[in-house]
């Protein structure tokens, strides 16, 4: 899951390889970062290794995903190294999310066909996106959370109810993550919605604010499966609203990600987010 850190070290980079001797101090923070944070360390590998890669990424998130099981299968018969996988191969290289989609994967077959009947060392942690969907579809006594209006537009309006089903299971995401603790950010709570409607899933995670308690941040994380996946999911509209006021509006990164900063935990139940995706 990224940080507020995340968000800012990614900004830094960008800025950094569009003028190097802008800020030379930007350099450093991005390795300090990158150099205590495994997702963004990972990251950074991949994204290194494209860059000295000569040839081109022809492979869209989506497609590679697709291929995955296939190409899972090719490798357990030595098949892996044929042409027509190559572009699998190159794509895992250089992308985050698919390498951790094959990763997981990987584990469930060596799971499912471990050798003989020893009992692996241990489970890994389910990843069961579908039931906390029908969880936050359906809040208990406030009907449901979610409505897409006339525009298209995806609404999602919070409660006190929801939000004491969501708090029971706060600690989920990053332990299923694999993080350590002393790592991973404080999440009170994670509400997400991943085939509820068509061509968008979305995640909102709940962060405690690390210096003042009575606030918080909203990260809000928009996928749209028909777009490919990074880094082609900039620009998707998310409005933080309360009532009828506007407290934010913002659009999504390369990764779908938007932030909203000190929000006080007290507003949470009254709160809505309203996105829009780019056309």
């Amino acid at each position: 899951m990224q940080t507020a850190g995340c968000r800012t070290v990614i900004e830094g980079l960008l800025t950094y390889l569009k003028d190097p001797n802008r800020d030379p101090t930007v350099l450093d923070a991005i390795v300090h970062h990158v150099s205590t944070c495994p997702r963004c360390e990972r990251k950074m590998e991949q994204f290194l290794r494209a860059l000295a890669m000569d040839e081109e990424d022809l492979l869209t998130c989506q497609a590679c995903q697709a291929l995955l099981p296939e190409y899972l299968q090719a490798e357990t018969r030595g098949q892996a190294e044929e042409a027509r996988w190559h572009p699998v191969a190159v794509h895992l290289e250089t992308c985050p999310h698919c390498s951790a989609e094959y990763v997981a994967l990987l584990e469930m077959l060596d799971l499912a066909y471990g050798e003989g009947e020893r009992e692996p060392p241990h489970y890994p942690e389910p990843k069961l996106p579908f039931l906390q969907a029908e969880l936050t579809k359906e809040p208990p006594e406030s009907g449901r959370a979610w409505y897409q209006d006339a525009l298209g537009r995806l609404i999602i309006e919070f409660s006190a109810e929801l939000l004491r089903a969501l708090r029971t299971s706060a600690y989920q995401p990053a332990h299923a993550a694999g993080l350590k603790s002393n790592r991973a950010p404080n999440i009170l709570w994670q509400f997400s919605l991943k085939e509820a409607v068509e061509d968008m899933e979305v995640t909102v995670t709940a962060e405690a604010d690390r210096g003042d308690s009575a606030f918080c941040t909203l990260a809000v994380e928009v996928n749209i499966p028909s777009k490919g996946g990074w880094p082609y999911l900039a620009g998707t509209t998310v409005a933080l609203k309360r009532g009828k006021t506007v407290l934010g509006v913002r659009q999504t990164d390369a990764f779908g990600l938007v932030l909203f900063e000190r929000v006080l935990k007290d507003d949470l139940a009254h709160l809505a987010l309203e996105i829009t995706p780019r056309s």
